[in-house]
């Protein structure tokens, strides 16, 4: 490999390895952000923004490509175009070979960056959609303070393209033994994916969950896993409920790094019929999420990568495969919560709301995530069930909470 083409080359970490390998129409580990605006997108302005934060983050325009041994990201020299954003998007992209792994789109009154997994997770990718739209506004004319912020005038950092799991695993640490159980999965009729955004009043929901001395994720998650029990009570089954939610190692261990860097924490669905005795110990579960946990799931994956060091990526391509045939049966739904999000005071009335939509599962028919900009909290659902009553079972209650 000559010198110019390996500065243009970035070797995926181990969580980019495994979405690279199961990466497919039906799994296309695809996820966006999306900035709505009070006002019109000009696209010319968006377009001269876009330019520079690939300018300044070109770890961002890339297409997948595999070498003998691993996947890999090759930097595109070419332009990232922006396109008009179909009224019914969902991220669920199947990008081609040779493809650019991240689209921004826009509409009337909003923009959105949809990327693959392999280039970074949902905190990273926060970080980058708030570059933008700073940039948006300087291109504007506006004069904001970007301390704390991506500054897309200032060169490339390579602390921020770092393997940050290579930094942090302790190859000495490894994940406990897992337990089997059988997993609840509402049975529904597949259809094409749709997305459904429900709004929230942050301080209502902090108020709901305060008085039971809970997080709004962890109340969030009690009203779910009460109409998933309810679905698996018509449907006759007793597998257990299990919401998959990542967690951010950032909050753990220092880095800049803006690629993949999150853990995970399986919360088993207590089966109690008292709603507040349910949430304390949803609540508990959580108490769980620390330093050892991330670097145990970080450490265990960082050390099959590495015993992989020599083995072709065909066979890579088989083991990896395995291993997410078994974690895709571990859960029943996903929530990630990407927590509030901080704008600088000179634009942050420009904008109304964010939303987070994930890529839909083949095994899984929804998928919730949150975000929250101001007082207003989005929920986000990705789903391919034809009939989505529990999506509004789960917003109604919600909303009727009285405690």
């Amino acid at each position: 490999m000559n010198k110019v083409k390996a500065k243009n080359r970035i070797k995926l970490d181990h969580t980019g390895q495994y979405w690279a390998t199961i990466h497919s129409e039906d799994n296309p580990r695809t996820f966006s952000l999306t900035i709505h605006l009070n006002e019109v997108v000009n696209p010319e302005i968006l377009q001269q923004a876009v330019n520079d934060l690939i300018k300044r983050l070109p770890h961002l325009n890339v297409r997948l490509k595999s070498g003998c041994l691993w996947w890999y990201h090759d930097i595109l020299d070419t332009p990232l175009k922006i396109a008009q954003q179909s009224k019914n998007f969902v991220p669920a992209r199947h990008f081609k070979k040779d493809e650019t792994l991240t689209r921004i789109l826009y509409g009337e009154r909003h923009f959105t960056i949809e990327i693959l997994h392999t280039i970074c997770d949902g905190r990273g990718l926060l970080k980058i959609i708030n570059a933008l739209l700073i940039r948006y506004y300087e291109r504007l004319g506006y004069r904001v303070n970007k301390q704390g912020m991506i500054d897309c005038a200032t060169s490339p950092r390579v602390e921020e393209t770092e393997d940050a799991y290579a930094r942090y695993a302790d190859l000495r640490k490894s994940k406990k033994e897992k337990v089997k159980r059988e997993i609840y999965i509402p049975k529904y009729q597949a259809v094409t994916p749709t997305t459904i955004i429900k709004k929230f009043d942050l301080n209502l929901l902090k108020y709901k969950a305060k008085t039971h001395d809970a997080t709004v994720t962890e109340y969030i998650i009690a009203h779910m896993m009460i109409e998933f029990a309810k679905q698996r009570e018509k449907e006759g089954s007793q597998k257990a409920v299990v919401v998959d939610t990542p967690v951010d190692c950032r909050t753990f261990f220092p880095t800049d790094c803006l690629r993949n860097f999150n853990s995970y924490k399986m919360i088993l669905m207590p089966e109690s019929s008292n709603f507040a005795d349910l949430l304390q110990k949803i609540k508990a579960q959580f108490g769980e999420i620390n330093a050892d946990l991330c670097q145990e799931t970080m450490s265990e994956m960082e050390n099959l990568m590495r015993l992989a060091n020599y083995v072709p990526l065909f066979i890579k391509k088989l083991i990896i495969r395995k291993i997410g045939d078994a974690e895709k049966n571990n859960y029943s739904v996903l929530l990630s919560n990407l927590g509030l999000v901080k704008l600088p005071e000179e634009i942050k009335d420009k904008v109304e709301m964010f939303s987070f939509p994930i890529g839909n599962e083949s095994h899984v028919p929804y998928q919730f995530s949150c975000v929250t900009v101001g007082n207003t909290l989005t929920l986000t659902i990705v789903t391919t069930a034809k009939d989505n009553q529990i999506v509004e079972n789960i917003y109604s209650a919600i909303m009727a909470d009285k405690e």
